[in-house]
C-alpha cells in the first residue's frame, strides 16, 4: 500500500484521540489511504461490545500501515527528525499502547486454525503452512504480537520465531527483550519440542552480546527451559540429553562469568537478573554438592552485593541446613564464608527486627548443624571463629554455648584423655555467656554449663558458674512493667532449676554447705521487683531444697562416682545439719512475713495454702511446725470463701 504519511501524523492522531471525545473523532476523514485513527476508536468499541462487524480486518490493515510508517521512520536519516534519534524513540513509545491494544483485539477469542490466516495477512507467511519465514518486520509490533499468540503456535514455530527475532534489530524495541519474551512463553508451556535447536540458537545469539544486562535478560528466560527439561530427561534416564543440557548450563554460566567478572560494578537491573537466575538454580538442585559443582558458581556469586546477595546467601544456607549434619570440612568452610558475607551485609540500623532475625537464625542453624566427628579440636576452633565473625547476632552466641557444651559431653564420653579439651570447652562457654545481653538467657546458660562441668568432674568450674548465675540474679534491673511480669516468672523457673541442680553439687566446706542457698535467699529479700506471690514460691523451693539436702541419702547424684554428694561428703557432720536448720528457720520467718504483705486477699489465701503444703511435706511434725501451719490455714480461711474446697482440705489435715 502506497502512503506518504510519517510518524508525525500518527503522533498527532494519537494526541487528538486522547484529547477530544469520540463524537468529534468519528467525523475525521480518511487521509491518503491510511485508515484514520478515529476509525480505530470505532473498531475498538465494536470489538469490545462484540458486535458482528469486520473490525479485525480493519485492525490488520491498520497494523500493516503502522508497520510501513515505522519502517520508513527507522530507515530515514537523522536530519529528518532534527538530528535526534531520541525523537524517534519518543514517537515509538507514544504509539506502543495503541499497537499493544490492536494486537489484543486482533487475537481476542481466535482459534488456532484462524491464527495462521491472520499471520499471513500481517505479512508473516506466504501461506498458513509457511509462517515466520525471513520477512521484514518491526521489533515493537513483533513483541506485542508474540505476547498474544496462542501457546501451540509459539511452541510449533519456536525456531522460526527465533530467526524472525534475529532479523528484527531496529531501535523500536530492544531485541533482547523479544528473545526474553519467547523464552518465557516457551517456559510456561514446558515444551520439549526441538529444545536442543532452540537453546543452541539462543546461546549462539547471546554469545555476541557484550552487554551484561542484555545477556542476563535473555538467559534468565531460558534457564527455566534447561532446568525443566533436565528434570524430565533425568526421570526418562536419557543420559545423552542430560549431558547436552548440562553443557548448555555450563555455557550460560560461563558467559555470565566472563561478562560479570570483567565488568565494572554491576547495576541494580543486572543484580535482579542474577538473583533470578541463581534462585532458579538453587530451587532446582536438592543438595549442596550439585550447587557448588556448577561452573563458575562462586565467581559469579562474589560479584553480587546488597539485598540480592543476601537473598541468595540465605537460600544456600537454607538448603545446607535442611538435610542433616554437615561433615565435609571444605563445605563447612564455604558455608562459613557465605555466612560471613550474609552477616556483613546486614544493616542493623535500617533493617527491621524480623529482617535481622531470619539471617541470624539461618547462620545459627548452620553452626548448629556442623559436625567434625572425631576432629573435636577442629570443631572447637570453628566455634571460636564463629564467635569472632558473628558478634552482632545474639541468637548465635546462645547456639555457640549449646554447641560447645554438647562438644564437651561428647569428648567426655570418648575417654578421660580429653579432660584438657573439656576444660577448654567450659572456658569457651564461660567467656561467651557474659556477652549475651538477655539476662534470662545468661542465667539459663550458666546453669546448663554448670551441669556440664559437674558431669565432666569439674566441680570447681561448676561452683564458679553457679556463683556467676547468682551474681546475674543480683544485678537484674527490671524497668518495663509489662516485661517484668514475664521475666519474674522466668526468674522463678530458673531459680527452681538452680535448686534442683544444687542437690547434686557438693557443698564447699570453706564457705559452708549452705552458702549458695543463703545467697539465693539474699537475692529474694533484696530485689524489689519480685512480687510477693513469686517470692513465696521461691522461698518454698528453698525450703524443699533444704529438706532434700537433710536426707541421709539424696534422691539423685551426678552420673560420676568420683563426685561425692553432700550425703556422703558431710556424713555424720552435725554442723552441716545445723546449717540446714538455720537456713530453714530464716526462710520460714521470711515466708510468713511475705504472705502477709500480699495486698490481694484471694492471692494471700492461695499463697498461705501453698506455703502450708510445702512446710507440711518438708518438715517433721512438731509443735512449732503445727503452729506455723495453723496460722497459715487461718490466714487462708479469712482470705478465701468458706465454701472453697481447697481451704477445707488442709484444715482437716
Amino acid at each position: 500500500m502506497e502512503i506518504s504519511l510519517n510518524g508525525s501524523v500518527i503522533l498527532l492522531g494519537l494526541q487528538f484521540i486522547a484529547i477530544y471525545p469520540f463524537s468529534i473523532c468519528s467525523q475525521m476523514k480518511n487521509t491518503k489511504g491510511l485508515y484514520p485513527l478515529s476509525y480505530l476508536v470505532v473498531i475498538f468499541a465494536l470489538l469490545e461490545f462484540d458486535f458482528k462487524f469486520s473490525g479485525r480486518e480493519y485492525l490488520i490493515s491498520c497494523t500493516n500501515d503502522i508497520k510501513i510508517v515505522l519502517m520508513r521512520m527507522i530507515s530515514e536519516k537523522e536530519a529528518t527528525y532534527g538530528n535526534s534519534s531520541a525523537n524517534k524513540r519518543l514517537l515509538v513509545s507514544l504509539m506502543e499502547p495503541t499497537i499493544e491494544y490492536i494486537m489484543k483485539c486482533i487475537f481476542k477469542d481466535e482459534h488456532q486454525r484462524q491464527v495462521g490466516n491472520i499471520l499471513v495477512k500481517l505479512g508473516l507467511g506466504r501461506n498458513e503452512s509457511e509462517l515466520f519465514g525471513k520477512f521484514s518486520f518491526v521489533s515493537i509490533i513483533l513483541h506485542h504480537l508474540l505476547k498474544e499468540l496462542p501457546n501451540e503456535v509459539v511452541s510449533s514455530n519456536a525456531t522460526e520465531i527465533l530467526h524472525l527475532i534475529e532479523s528484527c534489530s531496529d531501535y523500536s524495541f530492544d531485541q533482547c527483550l523479544n528473545y526474553r519474551l519467547l523464552g518465557f512463553r516457551l517456559g510456561e508451556m514446558g515444551s520439549q519440542m526441538n529444545i536442543n535447536a532452540i537453546i543452541d540458537k539462543v546461546i549462539q545469539v547471546v554469545a555476541h552480546f557484550n552487554s551484561l544486562d542484555e545477556y542476563l535478560k535473555v538467559v534468565d528466560a531460558y534457564v527455566d527451559i534447561v532446568l525443566q527439561n533436565q528434570m524430565n530427561f533425568y526421570f526418562q534416564r536419557n543420559m545423552d540429553q542430560l549431558l547436552t543440557l548440562d553443557s548448555y548450563l555450563d555455557a550460560i554460566l560461563e558467559g555470565v562469568s566472563n561478562r560479570a567478572c570483567n565488568n565494572k560494578e554491576i547495576d541494580e537491573s543486572e543484580l535482579g537478573s542474577l538473583q533470578s537466575i541463581f534462585s532458579k538454580l538453587l530451587a532446582h538442585f536438592n543438595n549442596l554438592e550439585d550447587i557448588f559443582a556448577l561452573n563458575r558458581f562462586f565467581e559469579i556469586l562474589d560479584v553480587m552485593y546488597g539485598s540480592s546477595r543476601n537473598i541468595i546467601n540465605m537460600c544456600i544456607l537454607n538448603i545446607a541446613t535442611r538435610n542433616g549434619h554437615i561433615h565435609d570440612p571444605a563445605t563447612i568452610q564455604l558455608l562459613l564464608e557465605i555466612s560471613q558475607s550474609l552477616h556483613d551485609g546486614i544493616d542493623l540500623f535500617n533493617m527491621k527486627d524480623n529482617d535481622i532475625q531470619q539471617p541470624g537464625r539461618l547462620i545459627s542453624r548452620f553452626v548448629q548443624m556442623v559436625d567434625y566427628g572425631i576432629e573435636m579440636e577442629h570443631h572447637l576452633s570453628f566455634l571460636v571463629e564463629c564467635r569472632a565473625a558473628f558478634g552482632r547476632i545474639e541468637e548465635l552466641k546462645e547456639t555457640l554455648v549449646h554447641s560447645c557444651n554438647c562438644l564437651a559431653i561428647k569428648a567426655m564420653k570418648e575417654a578421660n584423655k580429653h579432660m584438657n579439651f573439656v576444660k577448654s570447652c567450659i572456658a569457651f562457654s564461660e567467656v561467651t555467656i557474659p556477652s549475651i545481653p538477655a539476662w534470662h538467657k545468661q542465667l539459663n546458660l550458666y546453669l546448663e554449663t554448670a551441669e556440664v562441668a559437674l558431669v565432666c568432674d569439674l566441680v570447681s568450674h561448676s561452683d564458679g558458674l553457679i556463683d556467676s548465675a547468682v551474681r546475674c540474679l543480683q544485678t537484674l534491673d527490671m524497668m518495663d512493667g509489662f516485661q517484668m511480669l514475664i521475666d519474674v516468672e522466668a526468674v522463678f523457673s530458673l531459680i527452681r532449676k538452680l535448686c534442683s541442680l544444687l542437690v547434686m553439687v557438693p557443698g564447699d566446706p570453706e564457705r559452708g554447705a549452705t552458702f549458695i542457698p543463703k545467697s539465693l535467699l539474699s537475692v529474694v529479700s533484696s530485689q524489689s521487683w519480685i512480687t510477693p506471690k513469686v517470692r513465696t514460691r521461691i522461698l518454698c523451693a528453698i525450703i524443699s531444697l533444704s529438706a532434700t539436702l537433710s536426707q541421709n541419702k539424696l534422691p539423685y547424684h551426678p552420673n560420676n562416682i568420683e563426685i561425692l554428694g553432700n550425703d556422703l561428703l558431710f556424713f555424720g557432720d552435725s554442723s552441716y545439719l545445723q546449717d540446714l536448720v538455720s537456713l530453714s528457720e530464716s526462710v520460714l520467718k521470711e515466708l510468713c512475713d511475705v504472705i502477709q504483705q500480699e495486698p490481694s486477699q484471694a492471692a494471700r489465701g492461695s499463697m498461705a495454702l501453698e506455703a502450708c503444703n510445702c512446710i507440711a511435706s518438708s518438715f517433721k511434725v512438731n509443735p512449732e511446725i503445727l503452729c506455723i501451719c495453723s496460722s497459715l490455714i487461718e490466714t487462708a480461711q479469712v482470705s478465701l470463701s468458706s465454701n472453697d474446697s481447697i481451704c477445707s482440705q488442709p484444715w482437716n489435715f
